[in-house]
């Protein structure tokens, strides 16, 4: 039979849970009080349509006391300060919006704030999952604005780009502008190009002839002085360098052509390929904006920062609480953590006790302990207990910021990849100059001076390298193209000609070979008066509770709800509650009571009796197994690098057999060991989630991520899956491969066209129009053989 699934969230409804609502003249079932609330204020809001036109389902979230408290930290004026933008009366945000899934969230959204008379101008973007909001801030403060995006079931935080990212956006609104030039112009002047061919044929008066060509030339001018201005800045640069890259042709047959036309039309002689020029430009152009668009849409799928920095702290002046920004914390200030707050600062706790989520930093999910005199990490997640933090260093020096300026370092240190066709490009134009120096000096000087200036140009134009300069672009796009659809997304096209070269792939273990998270391994049940069902049940009741990560693993046994009475939390030990007049314990063997050897994570107790004991583990993702045989198969050799410690490690060495492991790993050691397995002259790539992985992202030559890892991660590897499943790496791997063995083929076509035409243009053979012919030929079929990418 088929469980009821909830109106608002689809989740599978729990057995005796009793939400109803009703909506359209049916009764609508829920799966717990908060997605309940959520659809009520929902639809009373006037915003009932949201169910009618939604395609997604809705996240499953509602608005605990504590969020409220810390979305009220917001409102502190340098906070505020820090995240928006002042203009005048008025404040303008952008906000990261958690749980996004179709148009209709963001249909939802917009109406949801637009009822604010406050409110000015909200507009909701939802494939990057963010909110640009600009408000009067005096009047509704940015915590009442957070709470009604929560009361409809979406967590929303400030959102501040990070000046990277600025910059990228800039450079994308750049080519876009010059794409468009050079696209509008190229047809155009290709209108003009067809009635002047069709003129030599059909007789055309020299007047006509001459207007259509200046015309022509006033269209071009704005892509050779702007369109095509980028390839000039870059051939410029490379010539200072003494080094000629690809753009250097590019350059030439671009302005060669333009200034030989201009020559033509000017003084009435010879031909004009002024479309030539602007379908060159055009295409180029294309391919570079199709890579910048990838690469945006891979940072969009990225969240920012300060998701992971934290944002407000709360500083205790005079023992009085204040919400300040955490940039500004200063060692030696006390500040007051929250249970589920994140902490501010590194700093030491002078007062209370709890456990520390540090995965984050860490990598591995298992909680810490911490008590007074203990140090705490900037970053990491408070659990249970009201904890008082005297700031040891500010934000900026804190551990996780020590991470960061570490993956700067390894980021300046990882080694260049040479690129193929610029390395043919040196060869060919040092080559071609001559060529087409020669080719003028024995025309003008020896065979007909009159002819030397076009058969010049036909070397240059038949030579152009338009299908060089594509060879490598059009591949790169398809592949990028193809590896979208699959869910990969490469923010770096240079990935591709570095992946089919890869000697090891290292792997993380927490989050990336394994879920990250808890699960229920085993239950020996004590007695035959409970069984495992009736055990698992009475746990989730409890641990319902807390904020644990070890509570979660129990969230899935919960199918009836049980009364319980006296529920009282030992911070980082367990938890005790009255039930049918028993006294029920859940926690450590000390805890509990129990003198036992056992090496259960979790007991139960009833009365002072032990009925269970239970073991947890993080499990392997289900197709880790296969895909590492598969890759041990395919002759990579494979690493496992983890910072967990713990006997899990070593288990998991033994059944995937890794051909080096090392466990217990610092952020710094995995870059050691990365640059280690460099120096030796091997190609690594490293798959990793977490904060601590980033400076060894910076150390291999591929980095890779997958979409639930950590921000930061997302932000900084090359490759991003955007499923849940490291299987995609092998898809990955192939279609690099594919990719590459079709830019070689483009460039032996490109190298051998060349071959052919370059002793027949010289000899005269070939006219500027034939010559055009064959530039336009040799290119199309480099995109035709590129396009085969997309097929697969």
């Amino acid at each position: 039979m088929t469980a009821e699934r909830c109106f608002h969230c689809n989740e599978p409804i729990p057995g005796g849970f009793n939400f109803t609502l009703s909506f359209d003249n049916q009764q609508r079932q829920f799966c717990c009080a908060g997605c309940q609330a959520i659809a009520d204020t929902i639809i009373s809001s006037g915003l009932s349509d949201y169910y009618r036109f939604r395609t997604e389902p809705a996240s499953r979230y509602a608005l605990p006391k504590e969020l409220a408290d810390t979305l009220a930290e917001y409102d502190a004026p340098d906070v505020l300060a820090d995240v928006s933008v002042q203009q005048g009366d008025l404040t303008e945000i952008s906000l990261s919006v958690t749980g996004i899934s179709c148009a209709a969230c963001a249909w939802l959204i917009e109406k949801q704030l637009r009822q604010l008379n406050t409110v000015h101008q909200v507009t909701v973007n939802s494939a990057t999952q963010r909110c640009h909001l600009i408000w009067q801030a005096d009047k509704t403060p940015l915590s009442v604005i957070l709470s009604k995006l929560a009361a409809i079931g979406y967590q929303a935080s400030p959102f501040v780009a990070d000046n990277e990212e600025q910059a990228f956006k800039t450079e994308l609104n750049r080519f876009l502008k010059r794409l468009a030039v050079s696209g509008i112009m190229t047809m155009q002047v290709m209108m003009l190009a067809v009635a002047l061919y069709f003129g030599d044929y059909t007789g055309i008066e020299a007047s006509h002839q001459g207007y259509l060509r200046w015309i022509s030339l006033v269209l071009t001018l704005p892509v050779v002085l702007y369109a095509a201005l980028p390839f000039v800045q870059s051939a410029w640069r490379g010539i200072k360098a003494r080094q000629l890259n690809m753009d250097v042709p590019v350059s030439l047959a671009v302005y060669y052509t333009f200034f030989a036309s201009a020559y033509a039309t000017v003084f009435r002689t010879g031909e004009v390929y002024f479309e030539s020029v602007c379908m060159f430009t055009f295409l180029l152009q294309l391919g570079k904006f199709f890579e910048y668009r990838a690469r945006s849409r891979a940072r969009d799928a990225t969240s920012n920062l300060l998701k992971i920095m934290p944002v407000a702290a709360t500083l205790l002046q005079d023992n009085q609480p204040q919400a300040v920004s955490a940039k500004r914390l200063r060692a030696g200030d006390v500040i007051l953590v929250k249970p589920g707050e994140t902490i501010a600062a590194d700093g030491i706790i002078i007062s209370g006790n709890s456990s520390a989520d540090e995965s984050m930093l860490t990598g591995e999910y298992a909680a810490v302990e911490k008590q007074c005199g203990d140090k705490v990490l900037a970053g990491s997640t408070n659990h249970d207990g009201l904890l008082q933090v005297k700031v040891s260093q500010p934000l900026a020096a804190s551990h996780l910021g020590q991470i960061i300026a570490l993956q700067q370092r390894t980021l300046s240190q990882k080694p260049a990849v040479l690129q193929k066709t610029d390395q043919l490009a040196r060869y060919f134009v040092e080559r071609l100059l001559v060529i087409a120096v020669a080719t003028f000096a024995l025309w003008y000087f020896w065979l007909d001076a009159d002819r030397a200036f076009w058969i010049t140009l036909s070397v240059l134009v038949a030579t152009c390298p338009c299908a060089l300069s594509l060879a490598a672009p059009t591949a790169v796009t398809c592949a990028l193209a193809s590896l979208n659809r699959r869910g990969i997304l490469i923010k770096h096209s240079t990935v591709l000609d570095v992946l089919p070269q890869l000697t090891h792939l290292v792997f993380d273990k927490t989050g990336t070979l394994t879920e990250g998270r808890f699960s229920v391994a085993e239950v020996k049940i004590n007695g035959s008066e409970y069984s495992r069902s009736d055990v698992l049940n009475l746990i989730a009741n409890i641990e319902q509770f807390s904020e644990h990560p070890i509570a979660r693993a129990f969230k899935p046994y919960l199918t009836v709800p049980l009364p319980l009475t006296e529920t009282e939390i030992s911070v980082g030990a367990g938890i005790q509650t009255n039930y049918n007049n028993m006294l029920v314990k859940i926690g450590s063997s000390a805890f509990c009571k129990l003198s036992t050897s056992s090496d259960a994570m979790v007991f139960l107790t009833i009365n002072e009796v032990c009925i269970a004991e239970i073991w947890l583990q993080d499990a392997v993702r289900p197709e880790v197994p296969s895909l590492i045989a598969r890759l041990r198969t395919a002759g990579y050799k494979l690493v496992m690098l983890t910072g967990d410690n713990s006997a899990q490690a070593q288990q998991l060495q033994q059944q995937l057999q890794f051909d080096l492991m090392h466990k217990g790993c610092t952020p710094e050691q995995k870059v050691m060991e990365i640059e280690h397995l460099v120096r030796d002259g091997h190609k690594v790539l490293m798959l990793g989630d977490g904060i601590n992985d980033n400076p060894a992202f910076h150390a291999a030559h591929v980095s890779v991520t997958l979409e639930t890892g950590s921000d930061l991660s997302k932000n900084q590897a090359d490759v991003l899956l955007l499923q849940p499943s490291i299987g995609l790496l092998e898809h990955l791997l192939a279609e690099s491969s594919h990719a590459q063995n079709v830019i070689k083929q483009n460039l032996y076509w490109s190298a051998g066209y060349n071959l052919l035409i370059i002793p027949l243009a010289v000899a005269g053979f070939v006219s500027p129009y034939i010559a055009v012919l064959g530039m336009s030929f040799s290119s199309l079929l480099v995109v035709s053989n590129s396009l085969r990418l997309l097929k697969k």
